[in-house]
This record gives C-alpha cells, sequence and structure tokens, in this order.
C-alpha cells in the first residue's frame, strides 16, 4: 500500500477538520507532493459545495417586521433560525443598520430636548418649584442655593406715616386683610378716610419704631426681594441730625406687593 492509499480516506477528515493536529500535518504535506491527491481533494470539495447549495431562493424576511422583532426582542421561530443560518448571503450584501439608525435619531431628539430645558430652565415651573422646595428644606445640594427671582421698587407706592403711635416699643407686622387694615388705619388715623387696597394683590407693612427724643424720626422703604424661600423687604431708617426735641413715637404703613413667599423678612439698610 502506497502513501496514496493511506491519505485518500484522510481527505474528507482534513475538509470537515475533523482530524487532528498530527494527521492534518500529514495530509498537507502529501498533498504539496502528491498531484493526484490534490485531484481526489478538489472533487470532494466540488461535491460538498453542491451538496449544501440551497435548492430553492431564500425569502428575506419583511423589514417592518425585523424592527418590530429587535425592538420587542422577539425571537425567530426555530425553523426560521434554521434556515436563516442555511441560506447563503449574496456577495457584498450587508443587512441595514437599524440599530445605529435608531440611535442616531434618538440622540437628536435627547439633545433638543435637554437644549430646550436648559434655554428655559428659569420659566419652567417644575424648575422653579424644584429649586423653592429644595431651598425651603434648607438642602443645597450640587450647589443650589436660594435664588433671587423679582426685585420690585417700593419707593413710589403709597404709604402713611406719623410721630405718635398707640404703640411704646419697636415692631412690625404684615397686613394682608382690609380687616386687619381697618383695626390699624382707625388707630393711627381716627377720622380719616381709609384708603382702597386690594389685597389680592397688595399687602401693607406696619411699622414702628418706638420711643424716640426728636421730631423726624421716619423710615422709606426700598426694594422688595423675591427669592427661591422667603422675601425680604428692605428699608432705610431716617435720623434727623437735628430737629425739634419731641418724646415721639414714629410709625409708617407701607403697601407692597403681595409677597410670593414666606416667611416675609423687614429689614433695615445698613
Amino acid at each position: 500500500m502506497n502513501d496514496c492509499d493511506q491519505i485518500h480516506p484522510l481527505l474528507k477528515g482534513y475538509l470537515q477538520e475533523t482530524l487532528s493536529a498530527g494527521q492534518r500535518r500529514i495530509v498537507a504535506r502529501h498533498l504539496n507532493l502528491c498531484a493526484a491527491s490534490r485531484k481526489e481533494l478538489e472533487k470532494l470539495q466540488s461535491g460538498s459545495h453542491r451538496s449544501l447549495s440551497s435548492p430553492g431562493p431564500v425569502v428575506q424576511e419583511p423589514w417592518d417586521i425585523r424592527i418590530l422583532r429587535w425592538l420587542f426582542q422577539t425571537p425567530k421561530p426555530a425553523g426560521e433560525r434554521m434556515k436563516d443560518a442555511g441560506a447563503k448571503k449574496a456577495p457584498g450584501e450587508k443587512p441595514f443598520p437599524w440599530k445605529p439608525l435608531f440611535g442616531i435619531v434618538v440622540f437628536f431628539i435627547a439633545m433638543a430636548f435637554l437644549t430646550h430645558f436648559v434655554q428655559n430652565a428659569g420659566e419652567n415651573p417644575l424648575v422653579k418649584n424644584t429649586k423653592r422646595w429644595i431651598s425651603q428644606k434648607g438642602w443645597h445640594l450640587f450647589g443650589i442655593n436660594p435664588s433671587l427671582e423679582l426685585v420690585l421698587d417700593l419707593s413710589t407706592l403709597p404709604h402713611w406715616a406719623g410721630d405718635y403711635a398707640p404703640v411704646a416699643f419697636p415692631y412690625q407686622e404684615m397686613i394682608s386683610d382690609a380687616e386687619h387694615f381697618k383695626v390699624y388705619w382707625q388707630l393711627l388715623q381716627p377720622g380719616m378716610p381709609m384708603p382702597k387696597i386690594d389685597f389680592k394683590e397688595s399687602s401693607v407693612v406696619a411699622v414702628f419704631l418706638g420711643p424716640k427724643t426728636v421730631i423726624g424720626y421716619t423710615v422709606r422703604f426700598k426694594r422688595a426681594e423675591n427669592y427661591t424661600d422667603r422675601t425680604i423687604l428692605w428699608y432705610d431708617e431716617v435720623n434727623p441730625t437735628s430737629g425739634e426735641v419731641a418724646s415721639t413715637r414714629p410709625w409708617v404703613l407701607q403697601q407692597v406687593p403681595k409677597p410670593s413667599q414666606q416667611p416675609v423678612l423687614i429689614q433695615a439698610i445698613q
């Protein structure tokens, strides 16, 4: 028995890659030297290709079904998976890149939404209410601090003042309804017609300075600052450098816009 008789039974295993490493080396060395064995190997290769060829055309799955299956992760039936595994793709044919295209579309939609959100964050009720809630809790996360939302000029709003109040100590109070204001007005301006104030839109600040020894003490409200967690009303206290010596108890009633945030702090400008 010559070498070809020993090698030919191994050619089928050589094609199917079922031989051991040593046997594959022996077959490869013989094929380099023997033309008859190479022809026999070519016959086996052509026969194996014919046996694996598909008997008919491969039916492609519709694109919309592929998208739905990809979105909902629905596996193909077992029979279809076997067909797809045995089907031979045409040369150069590539699957349509659905997933990258879908990812690009989602990315641009997310970027457009994020850009709109950032540009309009100051007017977004959700952002404003979230910041206000965080500030009211006293938390300062990621640099979020009570922010100044609005500054209002109070110098042009109506105010009333006098030198003799029935209160003998410094005192401040916010008046937010007409009945409450009527009591103060009758105590401070008896017999004078009470001004009309819309307490749905406005409030009145009552400030009593306590005993003074010179006429001319008063306060001038300057501005209101609305923060996310409080409202501050700022005023200047007018201290006369000279004036008539007298025992007085100055008072001021100042109309202000209705505060949007509580608590309301009444503070002197230092």
